[in-house]
């Protein structure tokens, strides 16, 4: 049986699979680090950031082949947080992401501006306001699907309906690991099971 963080590590994945089928199919690896913040999430490929002296941030636990997520406040750190962190390189998630980017009314950019911390982090490193929207939009997504802010603020957001499907439709997405379809494209998989 593991042991401390080990333990921890692999409850917390196990309890995030099951209440989050689709954190499966990234094979996250899930270690233990120091940072700011609460966790890193390193897409397959990614290095991280060049440090000084050299070498990059991604530790050397998580191997660049596979998904990798550094926890740093473990005690904080639960697994709604784990699925959370998916978001940022899911597709299907990533689709959601553009959909709500290209449909913000400049209110609900000013509610995001106000209360998403993402927003002013992302400008004190320096980056666009382009940025800025992206990551704040990540908050949104965040908020929304597994209650990372309280709910006020997405009552502040007054989301449209058209935002709401789209929410409504990750947040079910999150829970099942199957991405919903149109009603065109249920009719058509139906006709097709009919000829096998």
């Amino acid at each position: 049986m593991p042991k401390g963080d080990d333990f921890y590590l692999q409850n917390l994945l196990n309890q995030a699979t099951t209440a989050y089928p689709f954190v499966k199919q990234h094979n996250p690896l899930v270690v233990m680090g120091k940072g700011e913040g609460y966790a890193e999430t390193y897409p397959v490929g990614e290095t991280g950031r060049p440090l000084e002296g050299g070498g990059f941030s991604r530790p050397m636990t998580l191997p660049v082949n596979r998904v990798g997520v550094e926890v740093y406040k473990p005690s904080e750190f639960t697994p709604k947080d784990l699925a959370a962190e998916m978001l940022h390189i899911d597709p299907y998630a990533n689709k959601a992401r553009e959909q709500l980017m290209a449909s913000w009314t400049p209110k609900q950019l000013q509610t995001l501006k106000k209360h998403a911390l993402d927003w002013e982090a992302t400008l004190a490193e320096g980056r666009p306001e382009a940025d800025a929207i992206k990551n704040a939009t990540d908050s949104a997504l965040r908020g929304y699907t597994v209650g990372q802010w309280p709910e006020e603020i997405n009552k502040a957001l007054a989301y449209t309906p058209a935002q709401l499907k789209t929410l409504d439709a990750l947040k079910m997405y999150m829970t099942t690991g199957k991405a919903p379809v149109s009603r065109k494209e249920f009719i058509e998989q139906q006709i097709n099971q009919i000829g096998k």
